[in-house]
This record gives structure tokens, sequence and C-alpha cells, in this order.
């Protein structure tokens, strides 16, 4: 199994190399942008896990894009931040330009955005406190994600735009609590137990479906338009469906915890967020996304 694994690595290693040109040489001579750039919210920021690099946005050295950029030898540049809507994304996308992060030597660019467009943070602040009626009617509130294909369609468009050359992973999000047929504990909230029942879990998670639905719909949207303009053809962007990788390991499941529960004290802000073990679960989600 050991040599396997080995020989998986080193493969993915040479085809990062021929995609991302990593090398400190090729780096220090191409200045129009980073190899590998990553935008987004607070998944892709990896809030939660501490030790921060930008308190501001809650951007940790454990998130998703420095593991992944580690797997694929090229350090990323990351404008994610948490609380990011696409509009934020949008932003991040400008403020890279601006800086020249992002450009024509840019070879991959990853994004997580979408949830936040939905007050779905808004939702879950309500049901932290516990009370099961408030938090059955927030998230009933939200059922609707509105316009996040059409947002999505903006999110590619403007990364295409900034990044002409590069591969784009976009992925979806894990579905929270997993499988529940009854109560089950989320953590602790003012020194009680925070529970949620099964009915609230299976709204949750029916809410994130639609939410991976619409950004699958936006990519299918974005392609459309792309295939008009370059004669039938397809952009090189490539789906990460996470919600395979996070089953079993979900707030309600049985195996190990990849999100966090509610908690006090610093690892508040992690609360309902992947910890370390979920942000290498989305690395490696989309390093297999990428492999081909």
């Amino acid at each position: 199994m050991k040599r396997h694994a080995l020989a998986a690595l080193a493969a993915l290693a040479l085809s990062a190399t021929a995609l991302l040109g990593t090398s400190s040489a090729a780096v220090a001579a191409v200045p129009d942008g980073a190899p590998y750039v990553a935008v987004g919210d607070s998944i892709a920021a990896g809030t939660g896990n501490l030790p921060y690099v930008d308190a501001a946005c809650l951007r940790s050295k454990k998130a998703y894009p420095h593991l992944l950029g580690s797997m694929l030898g090229a350090a990323p540049v990351s404008a994610a931040c948490s609380g990011a809507t696409t509009t934020g994304v949008l932003q991040q996308l400008a403020v890279l330009d601006a800086a020249g992060a992002i450009g024509t030597d840019t070879r991959l660019v990853t994004v997580t955005s979408g949830a936040n467009n939905t007050g779905w943070q808004n939702a879950l602040a309500v049901c932290a406190v516990g009370d099961p009626v408030a938090c059955q009617q927030a998230l009933a509130a939200i059922a609707d994600v509105g316009d996040l294909d059409a947002d999505t369609v903006a999110v590619l468009t403007a990364i295409r735009a900034a990044a002409p050359h590069a591969v784009i992973a976009i992925t979806g999000y894990p579905r929270l609590f997993g499988s529940t047929g009854g109560t089950c504990t989320i953590g602790g909230y003012q020194g009680a137990p925070a529970k949620v029942t099964a009915q609230q879990a299976a709204i949750a998670n029916s809410i994130v479906n639609g939410i991976n639905l619409e950004i699958a719909q936006g990519l299918q949207g974005y392609q459309f338009l792309y295939a008009q303009t370059h004669g039938g053809m397809l952009d090189a962007v490539v789906p990460v469906d996470v919600s395979g990788a996070f089953a079993g390991h979900a707030l309600c499941d049985t195996g190990d915890r990849w999100i966090s529960g509610l908690s006090s004290g610093n690892k508040s802000d992690g609360a309902f967020h992947p910890n370390a073990a979920g942000q290498q679960a989305y690395a490696a989600a989309i390093a297999a996304a990428l492999a081909p």
C-alpha cells in the first residue's frame, strides 16, 4: 500500500509540474500572475483552523489551498475571505488583478463560493441559540438559493478573463449533518449541549444540496456561453464534488467529524466549517479531480 501511495504522489507531483510550471526559476521569470491562485469564502480561507495568516479574513495556513499547493509544489496566492459572497469573490479577483497576482501565467485557480449568497450563516447563528422552532424557520427561509447559478456564471467569467490560460477548479460544499434518524448533539452553547433534530438536519442538508445544484447549473450555463464564442469548445473548468468525500464524517455521522461543531472561545468561528481533516479532504478531492 505504501509503495502504491508513493507512486501516486510522484505521478501527481510530475503532472503538477507540467500543469503549473512550478520551478523557482520559472516562477521568477514570469511576473504576470502566480501559478496558483485561490479565491472564495470561509471554506477556502480555512476559517476556524488556527493559526491565521490573515486575521481580518480568518484565513488559515491549514486551508485547502495551502495543502493543495504543497501537493502540487506551488505555494498559493490566496485572497479567500470569511463571509465572502460571489460579489466578494469578484472583488477579490479585481484586487489580485490590480496587484499582478493573477494573469496570463496563472495555471490553476480554485474557487469555493456561493453559500453566503443564501444568508446561510445567519440561519446557522439562529440555530446556535438552541431554539428548535426558530432554527427550523430560519432554515426554511433560505431554502430558495435565488440566482446563484447566474452568480456562478459571473464568477467563472471573471476568473477566465483574469487568468486566460488557467485550469479552474470550482468546488461544492459538504452536507453539514450527514445522516441521522433522531436528535444529534453538535457541540455546546452557553454551557449546554447544542442539538439538532432529524428534521432540522434534513432541511439543512437539502439546502446544501440545492446550493451545490445551483453551482453545477451555473457551470453548465457558463460552458454553454463559452462554447457559443469558441466554436463549440468547452472551457477548462473542473467541478469538484466534495459531498462524497465527507460521507460518514459530518456532524451527525458516526465517523470522525471533519466538520467543527459549536464551541466556545477562540474556536467558535470554526463552527459548521471543515476542520483540519476536512480541509485535507477538500485538497485531496481537488487533486483527484485535477489528476486526469
